[in-house]
């Protein structure tokens, strides 16, 4: 896990206000740097991050770089890297970063305009805590040796952030279509996250939501056998425990063959599903098939059966 030295000179209330509180801010950020860093293929390394007003930031701004503005926020990089190097091509770099008071490499300071977040958020149209996550995978970016001075640098930083959102399931619709491919991909790497001592039958899944977000899910067994719990309920699970509540499509994979949902999970799919739902099986070992949920549950039983209105 990212170590994060933390110190904070905001509004207080302002991060109150929008249902974000301080500590709940540090586990956001501690979530993000993770996924960050888990992408670089870097380990052991921490941060300091500092919370301040638009006013702080402009200050620091000005003293730190000479310009005489408010930006959403800074990254001070601890390590200058090789042109067109990062820190995973950077090894000899990092060690000189170490830090044996933390036992870790330092790769830098981030400093975070609450205030600015908050309108961006607005602006855009998406959560407070949504805003703040990007502007954190953007500043670990920057100290982890990404750019955006040109063209291709810019694409290729917004991928990488684009694959932080996705991991800490923040990702936007409207940021880029999740396409079956990537959808199979998650389910594939959900494998690895299986506990399956019993059985030995790994099973992974990633769901769609409606809103573009994506959720894995491994199955996990237990010693008393009727406490497993499949891999789609686990991607259910997560889902919900973020607050999505309808799902478009679903992909299932396992080491070798196929794993079509079992009765349970197909009727637990069939109380989220955004209208029909796409069910698709298969892995590297196995070309995918796709069948429609009403296909594998015909005749369900469903919520509308109780006259339940949709939240």
């Amino acid at each position: 896990m990212t170590e994060i030295t933390k110190k904070s000179r905001c509004l207080i209330d302002d991060i109150d206000e929008y249902s974000l509180a301080p500590d709940g801010f540090w586990a956001l950020a501690e979530a993000v740097s993770d996924a960050c860093l888990e992408i670089e293929g870097v380990e052991n390394a921490y941060v300091s991050v500092t919370l301040v007003t638009g006013e702080e930031i402009k200050d620091i701004n000005r003293e730190m770089r000479g310009v005489d503005r408010e930006t959403d926020v800074l990254s001070f990089p601890s390590i200058h890297y090789a042109p067109g190097k990062t820190a995973k091509d950077s090894e000899k770099r990092l060690k000189k970063a170490y830090d044996p008071a933390f036992d870790r490499y330092f790769l830098g300071d981030i400093v975070l305009n609450t205030q600015r977040a908050m309108e961006q958020a607005n602006q855009f149209g998406h959560s407070f805590k949504r805003e703040l996550g990007y502007l954190t995978a953007h500043a670990m970016f920057h100290l982890l040796g990404y750019d955006h001075m040109t063209d291709e640098e810019k694409r290729i930083m917004r991928e990488m952030e684009k694959k932080a959102m996705r991991k800490i399931q923040l990702y936007r619709k409207e940021d880029a279509p999740v396409t079956n491919e990537i959808l199979q991909s998650l389910a594939i790497e959900a494998l690895d996250f299986s506990y399956s001592p019993y059985s030995k039958f790994r099973v992974g899944a990633c769901l769609l939501s409606e809103d573009g977000r994506t959720f894995q899910g491994a199955n996990f067994e237990n010693a008393s056998y009727g406490a497993t719990i499949c891999a789609e309920r686990c991607a259910v699970s997560n889902a919900l425990m973020a607050g999505a509540r309808r799902f478009t499509k679903i992909a299932i994979t396992t080491d070798e063959g196929y794993a079509w949902p079992c009765g349970i999970c197909r009727q637990v799919l069939n109380e989220f599903k955004d209208g029909d739902m796409v069910v698709m099986v298969g892995g590297k070992n196995a070309p995918w098939k796709t069948k429609m949920l009403s296909e594998l549950l015909p005749e369900s039983f469903g919520p509308e059966d109780l006259d339940v209105q949709e939240e």
